[in-house]
């Protein structure tokens, strides 16, 4: 069994109260409180803060990725699955040269540190 009993919520403990003819409780709400640092650790880690991602190193390198004629032209919007990369092209031409060229980005990719987990290309419009 478990050391303490379980807590409910002062909304779901006034419904019970009140569905039982017992007097509702409107003391104020103390709650146990927890030391910020613990939260933020947590945080930080949940989302990677303070941490280079794949993304950060595609964005910085792009330019040797797709080349210079390219990188004005389109850009990372994100990796989904930890393999495949969204990429926006601005029109249906660079679009196009980058389908062809596919093999080539990806290969350039796995030289990134990481890269080599992306394994698909998705040309969006935008």
């Amino acid at each position: 069994m478990a050391d303490k009993p379980y807590q409910f919520s002062r909304q779901v403990e006034n419904l019970i109260a009140n569905l039982r003819g017992v007097p509702e409780d409107f003391s104020p709400i103390v709650r146990d409180t927890v030391n910020m640092d613990v939260v933020f650790d947590k945080i930080l880690l949940k989302y990677k803060i303070g941490v280079e991602s794949l993304e950060d190193r595609i964005r910085e390198k792009w330019i040797q990725i797709v080349g210079p004629a390219n990188a004005n032209h389109c850009h990372p919007i994100r990796i989904e699955n930890e393999s495949i990369l969204f990429i926006a092209v601005s029109n249906p031409i660079i679009r196009q040269e980058l389908q062809f060229n596919q093999a080539i980005i990806l290969r350039n990719l796995s030289c990134i540190e990481s890269g080599n987990r992306i394994r698909r290309i998705v040309f969006r419009s935008g």
